[in-house]
């Protein structure tokens, strides 16, 4: 009775495996987007400051776009990014709405009268799809002087998968943290590089959501 039992038992957990292996062995996505718009009231010039972002974000990405515009005039106002979706209008959206995929992930900035713009984008197979824009936008009038630093942060975190998938996520997530740790770490990086090269202290003006751990929320 005990052996017929045992066997019972064995056969159940064998099936009960069988049924998980299939959805154990999907990945699965979760995807989230952040802004911040950070304020660094200093006379520091614009290569100051845009070097010392580009010294950390060098180091984070694997592809890794920067360009410094010329500015004929700084404006009393900081400018700010706006937000686009290049696919809202094309037959892309109504191709990806029936394939069930979110066109926001496709947000884009636009800098117009920014002084620096860069794209930051990190690919792990298996893991993580960071794509990172930041704007600097310079303002000077009678009380105070400075910029805006502007980002724009769409994060996809993947899971699941096969054993292989998962054992090497593991291993990353280990050697350099979870794909969002990855991406508070080089924002505040970043944040506070600018801070120390141009002796100024990082205001937080808006962003959302939250972001744990930033030195420059207050």
């Amino acid at each position: 009775m005990r052996i017929a039992t045992l066997a019972a038992s064995a056969a159940i957990l064998a099936l009960t495996t069988v049924a998980a292996a299939p959805a154990e062995a999907q990945s699965r996505q979760r995807s989230y987007q952040a802004y911040a718009v950070i304020d660094f009231q200093t006379d520091a010039p614009k290569g100051q400051v845009i070097d010392a972002a580009e010294r950390i974000l060098q180091n984070y990405a694997s592809d890794f776009q920067s360009n410094r515009p010329i500015a004929v005039q700084t404006p009393e106002q900081p400018g700010r990014f706006q937000l686009t979706n290049p696919l809202a209008e094309s037959r892309l959206a109504g191709l990806a709405a029936l394939g069930g995929v979110s066109t926001q992930q496709f947000m884009v900035a636009t800098c117009d009268g920014a002084v620096w713009t860069a794209n930051v984008n990190r690919s792990v197979s298996g893991s993580q799809q960071l794509r990172v824009q930041l704007c600097l936008f310079p303002y000077k009038n009678e009380e105070r002087e400075g910029y805006h630093l502007n980002l724009f942060a769409s994060d996809t975190a993947i899971s699941g998968g096969g054993l292989t998938e998962r054992f090497g996520r593991a291993l990353a997530n280990r050697l350099v943290g979870t794909p969002r740790d990855f991406t508070e770490n080089m924002l505040r990086q970043t944040v506070q590089a600018i801070e120390a090269s141009t002796d100024s202290s990082a205001v937080l003006i808006e962003g959302e959501p939250e972001i744990p751990g930033l030195a420059w929320r207050r």
